[in-house]
């Protein structure tokens, strides 16, 4: 502080001394030089190893992901080739029961039984064949109850065909006499209903007229039982 009585400069007192000048602070401590940079390589280790995690677990959740669609693919596969396989069973097991229930009867590769006794007359001059038809009933003579003239095969008395066998059209064939509900194997022509069936046929008035609705009849060759 001056002293104003000698006139000279003012004397700073030592407090003054050390206070900075105004609008200039001091640095009261030492400042990092680089310290951003060394914290980026430090979080690089760790991104980089994230990402190799990140990728492995990729890498295992495509091959899980592979085998879980090939074993769907094979499980698929299998159960296509099962439904497949039990259909042809089912197929086979459906025309076995179709064979067995009632039997076939075809002219010249056409089927006649079951279900369509109808369409025999459509096979005039032809040769039928029948596969273990079942005998509905059999028709035998007036003079003689202990000759045969024929039966009728099929399913029911609506669907049945009559087969001739030892009557009066043709020779005498009948050296096996088959019984009702029996299977029997049989071929034969398919001839034309005759205009008085009943008459030469030897049939009763209602078997007479089927046989005349349906427009023929099997006069058979040769029957023999089913095996």
């Amino acid at each position: 502080m001056a002293d104003p009585r000698r006139g000279g400069s003012p004397v700073l007192e030592p407090r003054d001394q050390e206070r900075p000048p105004a609008g200039e602070r001091r640095s009261t401590g030492a400042r990092a030089v680089g310290g951003g940079g060394g914290r980026k390589r430090r979080l690089l280790p760790l991104l980089l190893g994230l990402l190799a995690l990140l990728a492995v677990g990729a890498l295992l959740a495509a091959l899980l992901s592979g085998g879980d669609d090939e074993q769907s693919a094979t499980q698929s596969g299998q159960t296509q080739q099962q439904q497949q396989d039990g259909g042809t069973a089912e197929g086979q097991s459906g025309g076995t029961a179709a064979a067995g229930g009632e039997g076939v009867l075809t002219a010249s590769g056409n089927s006649v039984l079951p279900g369509d006794a109808a369409r025999i007359g459509d096979a005039v001059g032809q040769t039928a064949e029948g596969k273990a038809v079942v005998v509905q009933s059999v028709v035998q003579k007036a003079e003689d109850p202990q000759a045969l003239e024929g039966f009728w095969v099929g399913s029911s008395k609506q669907d049945r065909v009559y087969v001739e066998w030892g009557g009066d059209v043709g020779a005498n064939e009948a050296t096996y006499q088959p019984e009702v509900g029996e299977r029997v194997n049989l071929t034969g022509p398919v001839k034309a209903a005759p205009e008085k069936a009943a008459r030469v046929l030897n049939l009763d008035a209602a078997d007479a007229r089927l046989v005349e609705q349906q427009g023929a009849y099997v006069n058979a060759e040769d029957v023999t039982p089913a095996g």
